[in-house]
């Protein structure tokens, strides 16, 4: 599994840009910009991913990852 697939299973919070609740999500919510609902003051809010910063980043990590692999096999 890459790490990649982990980070997106991961959990964030932030507050709702209504009420300031603190909104917990998985980071593959705003990978795929759904909506999601406050539950406090049920403000519909869409998740975005503006400038495709995740997608790329999310690239880079892997590709980090499968460098670092191949160095420390080439140590060993």
């Amino acid at each position: 599994m890459k790490l990649s697939s982990k980070i997106l299973a991961s959990l964030v919070t932030f507050p709702c840009p209504r009420c300031r609740y603190k909104v917990e999500i998985q980071l593959l919510d705003a990978r795929v910009q759904v909506y999601r609902y406050c539950p406090c003051c049920r403000a519909r809010i869409r998740l975005v991913d503006a400038d495709g910063s995740m997608f790329g980043g999310l690239e880079e990590v892997d590709l980090a990852m499968e460098q670092l692999t191949k160095a420390l096999k080439g140590l060993f």
